[in-house]
């Protein structure tokens, strides 16, 4: 059973669980909802994997930043809380899997952390992200059923999708609002020249927001990445099919983390 506790971030108090006692990997969730979305997920993993799974500042149990409601923060914001969590729980070595604005902030971490990160995978998000329109982004509901099945990979089941909705509907509108935009003004392509650390970005296939040529632009200014096609997933692959991502996952962070 994961173990609940919470760590004091810039005065704040960060939640986080953690499972398993070996290697460990941080998983970061996706905009607009927490930790939960890993929980079938890390329930795959196996215990030489010590996983880390955190709510991010204003997100499920870890409170907000200080005016929330009036000030918007961006990808660095969070990117900067979790460096400040991987120190906090002195972490020599880590591995980082990040999904959706998770996998912007773990691109960042590969920059920030080079030495300390073994391995960054990446899915469904890219060096730029700028994919809506900041209006529609003002008017999105965290409850709105058509989006979440439009976002899903047609093997994706409904119930796995239920939960999505049930996940994203309990966490803040505003939260969800300022995660879209940190999303949408996200551009790390320069920094990201000089990354060292290997890097793998995984793109659902059927996901409709990160398109393969944002994958294939990325790889190109990155000297130590690659990219893989993750067939018949959205873009919530942790949640679509938990099983059959830990089966292509649990190979590649065992090859780094040894």
């Amino acid at each position: 059973m994961p173990t609940g506790n919470y760590v004091s971030i810039d005065n704040r108090d960060l939640y986080y669980e953690t499972s398993g006692t070996g290697f460990p990997v941080v998983f970061l969730h996706t905009a607009g909802t927490d930790g939960r979305v890993w929980k079938h997920f890390v329930e795959k993993l196996p215990s030489a994997i010590r996983a880390i799974v955190p709510d991010l500042p204003g997100h499920g149990k870890s409170w907000p930043w200080a005016n929330w409601r009036k000030s918007r923060v961006d990808v660095a914001f969070y990117a900067d809380s979790m460096v400040k969590l991987i120190e906090a729980l002195k972490l020599e070595k880590v591995a980082i899997v990040g999904c959706s604005i998770g996998a912007d902030i773990s691109l960042m971490l590969a920059r920030l952390l080079e030495k300390k990160v073994v391995l960054s995978i990446a899915m469904e998000g890219a060096a730029r992200t700028h994919t809506f329109q900041e209006e529609v982004i003002m008017k999105t509901e965290p409850g709105n059923v058509e989006r979440a099945f439009d976002f899903c990979g047609r093997k994706a089941k409904k119930e796995h999708i239920e939960e999505l909705i049930w996940v994203r509907s309990s966490n803040n509108r505003d939260i969800y609002v300022t995660d879209l935009l940190a999303w949408n003004n996200f551009d790390y392509s320069k920094e990201l020249q000089n990354t060292g650390t290997k890097v793998i970005l995984m793109r659902g296939e059927d996901d409709p927001v990160v398109t393969e040529s944002m994958l294939e632009d990325t790889v190109k200014i990155m000297r130590n990445s690659t990219k893989q096609t993750l067939e018949g997933l959205g873009h919530y692959p942790m949640l679509e099919d938990p099983e059959h991502l830990a089966n292509i996952l649990v190979p590649l962070l065992s090859q780094y983390t040894k």
